[in-house]
């Protein structure tokens, strides 16, 4: 039987995708190809190796199963840094995986969340296997956004800043 928490996670997990994605956008409107690909050392990832790992894990770990489809995935090939693949090319690789995970999402019948699924090695349910997947997302968002600081250094456009005192968790009448 379908519940509401069910739909509250899928929801959810809608929100997060796109929140992660928002602010990959905003680091790649502030860069170009070259800073892209740029490592800080030869073994660290660039912002392009992160995003072609991210959703090729992501990819593997939530739409191939929601949609019964053969994993397909050659992990090695997601962490060669290759330049070759330009910046628009990458934000249509993450384009995609977004719209098909919302697609793959908005089609799942939530009592499907606890099917038994083995991914890599692990045993995890398909609720499990889609948390698992958008921590993940969260993570390399984060390198990304890191690196872009790096290079970007005081150009670096901020994505949010606080404009409230909710919002800087400031307390109006301090004892």
């Amino acid at each position: 039987m379908e519940n509401s928490t069910d739909k509250e996670f899928l929801n959810e997990c809608k929100n997060r995708i796109d929140s992660s994605f928002q602010r990959l956008y905003h680091c790649l409107d502030q860069l170009d190809n070259n800073q892209i690909w740029w490592r800080p050392n030869e073994k660290m990832n660039s912002i392009g190796i992160l995003i072609t790992h991210t959703c090729g894990a992501f990819r593997q770990w939530t739409i191939t199963i929601m949609n019964n489809e053969e994993d397909v995935r050659d992990r090695p090939e997601e962490f060669i840094n290759n330049n070759k693949i330009s910046k628009q090319e990458l934000l249509q690789f993450a384009t995609k995986l977004k719209s098909d995970f919302i697609t793959a999402i908005n089609n799942l019948d939530p009592l499907r969340l606890m099917e038994q699924r083995r991914i890599q090695g692990y045993d995890t349910t398909l609720m499990s296997a889609i948390f698992r997947a958008l921590t993940h997302v969260e993570g390399h968002i984060g390198q990304i956004v890191l690196l872009t600081r790096i290079q970007l250094g005081n150009n670096y456009k901020i994505f949010w800043t606080p404009q409230t005192d909710e919002q800087r968790a400031e307390r109006k009448n301090k004892h």
